[in-house]
């Protein structure tokens, strides 16, 4: 399966389709999708209203400062934003119960990728030709938490430890607390793995915090550019997997 990310060192170097091979590409895909949800979450906070696009956290601590009378920002677009990402996730976990993540190829992965950066093209589309107000902010901003329950459940569904693509307050906690590999410490793999998902959301935000003085759609198209990008890659191993199994099914028994 592609979305393995580790597997046995014993497995044989010439197997067609190597998990090994698979993994690091599922390794360096989700990396990138956290750089772009870095991205995401400076453009919609800096130019959305003080929203979190995908750090749900982020948006019940300024739904509840607001709803304090504590808040800089009303609390209708976090409030927004966190209807959305439950919203996305709970039809989408609706439909993704019926495939086990057995299933060869995953049959959830590459479509709800697509889906997540045909859902980032139209929000980029949409800010740029219309002005970022009223009915406008507030159904982008529940459409884009959407897209970020759709993207933490593909993320899921991929697999790569300690890299979920909308958060990383626990990556970051495990980082530090087993950083080491004595005295039954995380192994260097798994740091290095940690290590990328801080970064890369770091790295994005940075990104998406200078892009912002080009303009909001600049930022969006960071996320929107990077999400394609994974629905293509996901979308070819898809097919050439499903060509092996069928070149497989297709093979003669021998007693």
């Amino acid at each position: 399966m592609y979305h393995a990310l580790f597997v046995c060192r014993h497995c044989s170097a010439g197997q067609k389709g190597s998990p090994m091979r698979t993994g690091n590409i599922a390794l360096w895909t989700m990396t990138a999708v956290s750089f772009g949800t870095g991205a995401l979450d400076a453009a919609t906070y800096l130019g959305m209203d003080g929203v979190f696009g995908a750090n749900m956290t982020g948006n019940v601590i300024l739904t509840a400062l607001s709803i304090a009378g504590e808040g800089t920002h009303s609390y209708l677009g976090p409030l927004l934003s966190l209807v959305g990402f439950i919203t996305g996730s709970w039809l989408l976990g609706l439909i993704t119960r019926r495939y086990s993540k057995s299933v060869r190829p995953d049959p959830v992965v590459a479509p709800v990728f697509t889906l997540c950066a045909a859902g980032m093209i139209v929000v980029a589309a949409v800010l740029f030709w219309l002005p970022l107000q009223g009915s406008v902010l507030h159904t982008t901003t529940f459409i884009i938490g959407a897209l970020m329950g759709c993207q933490a459940i593909a993320a899921r569904r991929v697999g790569v430890p300690d890299i979920s693509t909308v958060v990383v307050t626990s990556t970051l906690s495990l980082l530090f607390a087993e950083a080491g590999t004595f005295r039954g410490g995380a192994t260097n793999q798994a740091t290095g793995r940690r290590l990328a998902a801080v970064l890369s959301m770091l790295l994005g935000a940075i990104s998406g915090a200078l892009l912002l003085k080009i303009g909001l759609v600049a930022a969006m198209s960071v996320p929107a550019i990077i999400l394609s990008v994974v629905a293509v890659i996901y979308t070819i191993l898809a097919v050439k997997e499903r060509r092996q199994v069928r070149d497989q099914s297709e093979q003669p028994a021998y007693a």
